[in-house]
């Protein structure tokens, strides 16, 4: 009876801590429908040489997206936010570490940009969803508190 116990909290604690936003669906959205927040607009080169166009429809705010057909090592070059949010790029695929640019709403990267995943934040005055480290748009997102929760009832089961 304890071990059905168990993994009902476990299973219960899981739904928890593990994140609910998927990737972004490509269709079906013209990003004025209020099911999200736009789209972003980006290029990169796939991996047989070729110049690729691409759009990330994002469901959420505080959420981190990976750029389809990107990765570290070829990462999206050009990036142009047609979301009502900010959008803060990075280098790699968590949204980890320094970011590489922030976009407001319409604008476009600077330069050359090397870009595998993009963060949203609401714009001043929109609500967050999520929580910030205090560190600003350039800074991590903690997810520790769900780690947390997750590893204390791993050791509970013992």
């Amino acid at each position: 009876m304890r071990v059905r116990t168990t993994a009902a909290a476990l299973v219960g604690a899981l739904a928890l801590v593990l994140p609910t936003a998927g990737p972004s669906l490509a269709g079906g959205h013209d990003g004025h429908d209020g099911r999200n927040l736009g789209e972003l607009h980006y290029r990169f080169v796939d991996e047989n040489g070729y110049e690729r166009q691409a759009q990330l429809r994002p469901a959420d705010n505080d959420t981190c997206y990976r750029l389809t057909g990107t990765s570290e090592s070829d990462p999206a070059y050009q990036v142009r936010n047609e979301t009502r949010s900010l959008a803060i790029l990075f280098d790699n695929a968590t949204c980890g570490g320094r970011d590489v640019e922030t976009l407001s709403p319409g604008q476009r990267s600077r330069g050359n940009v090397s870009v595998a995943s993009v963060l949203f934040v609401p714009t001043e005055g929109e609500e967050h969803h999520g929580r910030p480290d205090n560190q600003g748009a350039g800074g991590n997102w903690q997810h520790d508190e769900d780690e947390d929760i997750f590893r204390s009832i791993m050791r509970s089961m013992g």
